[in-house]
C-alpha cells in the first residue's frame, strides 16, 4: 500500500501535506476512498481516508464497518459518534498544512466538514493527480479487471443462447446481470443496456419494456465488478437474417475497431487511436453517424479518467486499461457497437475481454 500511496503524491502537488477523501452517503461515494485505502467492501458513508506522502494510509470509520476496513490495507481508527469521529480527525490532520481533497469527488457537505477539522489548512483540489495515478493499473488491479472481463466475455458468448422471440429489455438486462453474478461478479459495473430494434440507436439506451421482434437489432452494453474493478464489453446481434444496411453498418464498425486497435500502443496518443476509427466510419455511408469517443479509462468506476477523442490529449502509457468502442447509429432504425478492453503494454496491447465479435445471426 505505501507504493500506491507514494505513486499517488508523485503525481500531484509536491508541496501537499496530506490527502484527504471523504464518503458522502450512498450513491455519493468517492471511487477514490478504496483506492487510497486498499478497502474491497463497505459503503463507508461519512468515514474519512487520510494518506501522507511517508506512505501512510488511515480509514477513520464508525464501528459498523470496522470489520471491512480491517479487511483493507489502511490502519484502522474507529469512532462510535460524530464527536468521537471529529476529536480523531482533527488530532491526525493537526499541523498540514495544504490539505489535497479530491474535487471530482467530494460533496460540498463534506467539504465544509474537512474545513472544520482542519481550519488552519489550505485545502487543495488534487483530483487530477488521483486520476493520473489511478489510471495506471498495478498487478493486483489488473487482476481484478481481468477477472471481470472474464466474467463478461463468457456471459457474452451465452446470448445468442438466451435470446428469443418477444423478450423483453428489461428481461435480458436481468438474465445479464444474474449469470454475471452466478459466475462470480459482486455485482454489474453501471446499469446493463439492453436494446432492441430503434433503441439500439441510443448510446446509452436504459432497458424498457421492448420485445425483441424479427428483423431487430439487439445490442447489449454491460459488464461486472469483481473486488470493485469494473468490465465494458459491447456486442451486437441480429434477429433473424439482417438487412444488407445492417450487414454493411456492422462491417463498417468491426473495420473501424480493428483499425483502432492496430494503432495502439505505448507512446501513441488516444486521439490518434480515435482518428482511426474515425476514418473508416467516415469514409463509408455511416459517416457523422458515431456519435462518442473510441474509448475511455476503466477501472474502480467505468469510466475511470481519460478518452479517446478528437480533442482529448491522452498519450497511451503501459499499464493504462481502456475500451475500445466505435459504433454507429441510424436515428429510428438501428446502431451497432463493438467494445472490448483493453491493457496497453511495452509491446502494444493485451486483450482482456475475448468474446466472440463475429456477427451473428439469430435464427
Amino acid at each position: 500500500m505505501k507504493e500506491r500511496v507514494r505513486w499517488i503524491f508523485s503525481n500531484c502537488p509536491k508541496d501537499i501535506d496530506a490527502i484527504v477523501v471523504m464518503n458522502g452517503e450512498e450513491p455519493l461515494l468517492d471511487v477514490a476512498f478504496p483506492y487510497v485505502t486498499g478497502t474491497r467492501a463497505g459503503l463507508f458513508e461519512g468515514c474519512l481516508g487520510v494518506i501522507t506522502p511517508d506512505g501512510r494510509s488511515v480509514i477513520i470509520t464508525s464501528a459498523l464497518e470496522e470489520t471491512s476496513a480491517r479487511g483493507g490495507k489502511a490502519e484502522v481508527l474507529t469512532y462510535s459518534t460524530a464527536q468521537d469521529r471529529r476529536a480523531i480527525a482533527t488530532d491526525l490532520l493537526r499541523g498540514f498544512r495544504r490539505i489535497g481533497i479530491n474535487g471530482p469527488g467530494i460533496v460540498h457537505t463534506n467539504y465544509l466538514e474537512v474545513q472544520r477539522l482542519a481550519p488552519s489548512a489550505e485545502l487543495v483540489d488534487v483530483g487530477e493527480g488521483l486520476e493520473a495515478a489511478r489510471m495506471i493499473k498495478d498487478r493486483e488491479e489488473v487482476g481484478r479487471i481481468r477477472r471481470a472481463c472474464r466474467i463478461a466475455s463468457r456471459v457474452a458468448d451465452e446470448i445468442p443462447g438466451m435470446l428469443r422471440r418477444g423478450m423483453k429489455e428489461y428481461e435480458a438486462a436481468a438474465e445479464l446481470d444474474y449469470r454475471m453474478m452466478r459466475m462470480g461478479a459482486s455485482g454489474a459495473a453501471f446499469g446493463t443496456n439492453a436494446s432492441f430494434g430503434a433503441s439500439s440507436a441510443e448510446p446509452h439506451h436504459g432497458a424498457e419494456d421492448i420485445a425483441l421482434r424479427e428483423g431487430d437489432t439487439a445490442l447489449f452494453d454491460f459488464g461486472c465488478k469483481v473486488e470493485g474493478y469494473c468490465s465494458d464489453i459491447t456486442r451486437t446481434f441480429f434477429l433473424g437474417e439482417p438487412e444488407d444496411w445492417q450487414r454493411r453498418m456492422y462491417q463498417v464498425v468491426a473495420e473501424a475497431q480493428r483499425a483502432a486497435l492496430g494503432t495502439i500502443r505505448a507512446g501513441a496518443n488516444g486521439r490518434d487511436v480515435d482518428a482511426a476509427a474515425r476514418a473508416v466510419i467516415d469514409a463509408s455511408e455511416f459517416k457523422g453517424l458515431m456519435v462518442h469517443s473510441t474509448g475511455h479509462g476503466l477501472g474502480l468506476s467505468v469510466h475511470d479518467g481519460g478518452r479517446m477523442a478528437p480533442n482529448h490529449d491522452l498519450p497511451l502509457r503501459p499499464g493504462m486499461v481502456l475500451t475500445v468502442e466505435p459504433g454507429v447509429y441510424v436515428r429510428g432504425k438501428g446502431g451497432v457497437r463493438i467494445e472490448d478492453d483493453v491493457l496497453i503494454t511495452e509491446e502494444g496491447y493485451e486483450m482482456l475481454t475475448d468474446a466472440d465479435r463475429t456477427m451473428r445471426a439469430i435464427p
